[in-house]
């Protein structure tokens, strides 16, 4: 990939997987872990010769109960599971993806129970499009791509991507310039 020399005002112009933030960070010293949002707040601050961003605690891991009902009250500290998943399958059908409605509503869930969760997503997925949020840029192309060239193949998504991250362009999307 032909990026110009790493610095602090290039670095958000360019595409960067989560590897590669690692990596950077590994060899600068700095903590490899969290998410690739949480790395790259960490190698721009580094770059820019900022304080790091605190570090994300930890939050308790709570057990689930064994038996999941819509009764059920939704706990702090519980992880989206392999349980909760075969929950929602169960009642929403082979289609369902934990999207970030369901995410949100797990790290706060503030006493809602799985029935009050299930009606969550269902008004979730009517017909809204879902922000796509900034760390998936990958993501957004191909939501893109496919809005500007309906009957394009996934290949040619996957190719016209290849091409677009190794731009400056690889962070300018169509749909965030409306």
């Amino acid at each position: 990939m032909n990026r110009p020399a790493l610095s602090a005002e290039n670095f958000r112009d360019w595409y960067w997987l989560k590897t590669e933030l690692q990596s950077y960070c590994r060899t600068q010293g700095l903590p490899t872990s969290g998410s690739k949002e949480d790395l790259t707040l960490r190698v721009q601050a580094h770059l820019s010769g900022h304080a790091l961003p605190p570090m994300a605690h930890k939050r308790p891991r709570r057990d689930m109960p064994t038996q999941l009902t819509p009764e059920t009250v939704i706990e702090p500290g519980w992880r989206l599971n392999d349980a909760l998943r075969a929950f929602f399958v169960a009642h929403t059908g082979r289609g369902f993806r934990f999207n970030q409605a369901l995410r949100d509503l797990f790290k706060n869930p503030q006493g809602q129970t799985l029935a009050q969760a299930l009606v969550m997503y269902a008004q979730s997925c009517e017909g809204r499009t879902v922000l796509i949020q900034r760390q998936f840029q990958f993501n957004q192309h191909i939501r893109d791509f496919f809005a500007q060239h309906p009957k394009a193949t996934r290949a040619q998504a996957l190719d016209a991507w290849q091409k677009k991250r190794e731009t400056a362009q690889a962070l300018v999307f169509p749909s965030h310039n409306e």
